[in-house]
């Protein structure tokens, strides 16, 4: 799979970038609902990754289970999910297990879940912020 760079003007306080969700299905049977959205952050400070309640209701998703969240402002339930994952490279991912809950501004939260199957890197140079990956990992990435 090729590798997917986005390039944002000045430092980012977030990573954003599209991603398209579906309800889960087996591979070569696309289904014909899914989800695009132009607001999916990468967030290595989350374990998982969610959905917002707004996406799971869109495509009519029904929890296989819940699960108990911890988070800054405690912890509660959360449901958990089963869908496909298209990454903005391309890459999908088949029944990948996702959580949902509030997610303030935005749709999808790509935890380290997701990261950490990928070759992952961020730079800040002459006030540029670029934001590569590549799926799945090939390791080694030299600086």
């Amino acid at each position: 799979m090729k590798p997917y760079k986005k390039e944002f003007d000045g430092r980012q306080t977030a990573i954003v970038t599209e991603a398209y969700i579906f309800p889960s299905f087996e591979p070569g049977c696309l289904p014909a609902v899914k989800y695009f959205t132009r607001n999916a952050a990468w967030d290595t400070g989350s374990e998982n990754t969610f959905i917002s309640p707004e996406l799971a209701e869109a495509l009519e998703l029904r929890p296989i289970a819940h699960t108990e969240v911890v988070g800054i402002g405690g912890s509660h339930k959360a449901a958990i999910y089963e869908v496909a994952i298209g990454l903005p490279n391309g890459h999908l991912y088949h029944r990948y297990k996702v959580l949902c809950d509030e997610l303030i501004d935005y749709e999808v939260l790509f935890g380290m879940d997701i990261i950490t199957e990928t070759d992952f890197l961020i730079t800040n140079k002459d006030e540029k912020t670029t934001f590569q990956f590549r799926t799945p990992s090939e390791g080694g990435v030299e600086l």
